[in-house]
């Protein structure tokens, strides 16, 4: 009786062992093939107009709200919103702060930057192709 609870328990935790890591796998690789990294003309601006605040070396409020060193970790709804949030932003000149701006006026990005994040965001929007993975 003993042998046989002992190996049921020993199946048991096996097969959810091997659930939970296919589970794992399964996340990992829809990470990172739905949240793709910054295209390199975005992330030109944002590294020179952004990151001193929204990354993890910045504030805390700032990056709680954006924080584009973990980018590939937002999914790709939040991705979409975040990118149309930052154009928002910029478009109404409420960033970079006021603050930020009269201390470094060479991170306020230029017109033709603000309408490469406004194109950027809103090819994320239109954007709705799904990543499927097949099982």
């Amino acid at each position: 009786m003993k042998k046989a609870t002992a190996s049921f328990l020993l199946v048991t935790i096996f097969i959810f062992s091997g659930l939970f890591l296919l589970n794992f796998s399964v996340t990992c690789q829809e990470i990172s093939k739905g949240s793709p990294s910054l295209p390199d003309n975005i992330n030109k601006i944002v590294s020179a107009s952004c990151m001193p605040c929204h990354s993890s070396k910045g504030g805390i409020m700032s990056r709680t709200k954006l924080n584009f060193t973990d980018w590939t970790q937002y999914s790709l709804e939040e991705q979409k919103a975040k990118a149309g949030k930052m154009y928002s932003v910029l478009k109404k000149g409420a960033m970079p702060p006021k603050s930020a701006r009269e201390a470094n006026p060479e991170i306020i990005p230029a017109r033709d930057q603000v309408n490469t994040i406004k194109k950027w965001s809103e090819s994320l929007k239109s954007d709705n192709d799904k990543i499927q993975i097949p099982f």
